[in-house]
């Protein structure tokens, strides 16, 4: 018969919270008291004594599981106010620093301090599926050791990485019409590709703005791109040297190109794996219809589209 844990005064504080407050606190917040949130609570401490009084620091998460919601219960840090950043490392440990200088502490779930026949490892290593494990005995060991498993190092943070965050210039999405960081890049990232939903799209979009980049194109991280064709020429420029298309419509991004595409200020590149509708044109087809349209007597173009530009060429002279 299952019985309710047995919370026992040798239960370690977390901060100036019993470890029986902190389970309701932890209730509140993230809906169950899970071990990943009550041990970041030590963590968190932990990370808290090792800061000198009234220094104003940030914080990251090396995981996204339940750790950045300790760190957002018992400090000022919050992914809302750009204090706390959540890098998926993969690792139960988080990091506390000043936001001037860089220097701080990392906490880590430390695996050789766990003894071996514990709850806790059982849980760490997924030893059994979470519906098998002992949830009593786990809180009652988390509880008991509290920040007795846990690991502390120094560490720094480089000077170029404590820039605050900043959206920078925000522009209308040429496609959607909502306004978006520019540095994004010339569409919105979900114009680009990259929105969640179905069908996006913006009921709110005026009538004049173009159609939303079709779903057959799709952009992707240019170190990801190895075997996809580019469809658009894409222009590399050397200051002094050189301008012209280092890749070509059609061209096939092999091991080789991925650094220069990088080089060349391109982290995200447009791919396609079908062939887009009828309601979009290829630049090249456009450059075509407008050359041909611009032309003119005594006026013809000079050779095929390249970088979606025509050269146009006087046929007489005067």
């Amino acid at each position: 018969m299952s019985q309710a844990c047995d919370l026992q005064p040798a239960f370690k504080n977390i901060g100036d919270h019993t470890f029986e407050e902190f389970i309701e606190m932890a209730t509140l917040f993230h809906n169950y008291p899970a071990p990943g949130l009550l041990i970041g609570g030590y963590m968190v401490e932990e990370a808290r004594k090792h800061m000198p009084e009234g220094t104003l620091y940030e914080a990251i998460s090396e995981t996204t599981w339940c750790l950045p919601d300790a760190i957002q219960m018992l400090t000022p840090c919050t992914i809302g106010n750009g204090w706390m950043n959540v890098l998926n490392l993969g690792r139960y440990a988080m990091s506390l620093y000043d936001k001037h200088t860089g220097e701080g502490v990392r906490v880590w779930l430390d695996i050789h301090k766990i003894p071996k026949d514990s709850e806790i490892l059982v849980w760490l290593m997924k030893e059994k599926p979470k519906q098998e494990q002992d949830s009593e005995k786990l809180r009652r060991e988390i509880g008991g050791y509290g920040a007795d498993i846990l690991s502390t190092t120094p560490i720094t943070i480089p000077k170029p990485k404590l820039i605050k965050r900043s959206k920078g210039k925000v522009t209308p999405c040429s496609s959607c019409g909502e306004p978006y960081p520019s540095a994004h890049g010339a569409l919105c990232r979900a114009c680009q590709g990259e929105s969640p939903y179905a069908g996006h799209t913006t009921l709110s979009m005026p009538s004049n703005i173009v159609f939303p980049v079709p779903e057959e194109l799709k952009t992707v991280p240019a170190n990801t791109a190895l075997g996809k064709n580019a469809v658009h020429d894409m222009t590399s420029i050397l200051p002094g040297t050189s301008k012209g298309a280092a890749f070509k419509r059609g061209d096939t991004f092999g091991a080789g190109d991925l650094c220069r595409l990088q080089q060349m200020g391109k982290n995200n590149v447009y791919v396609t794996d079908a062939e887009v509708g009828n309601d979009w044109v290829h630049e090249d087809d456009c450059a075509n219809a407008f050359a041909t349209a611009m032309c003119g007597t005594g006026v013809s173009t000079k050779g095929e589209p390249h970088e979606g530009k025509v050269t146009l060429i006087a046929e007489l002279d005067g």
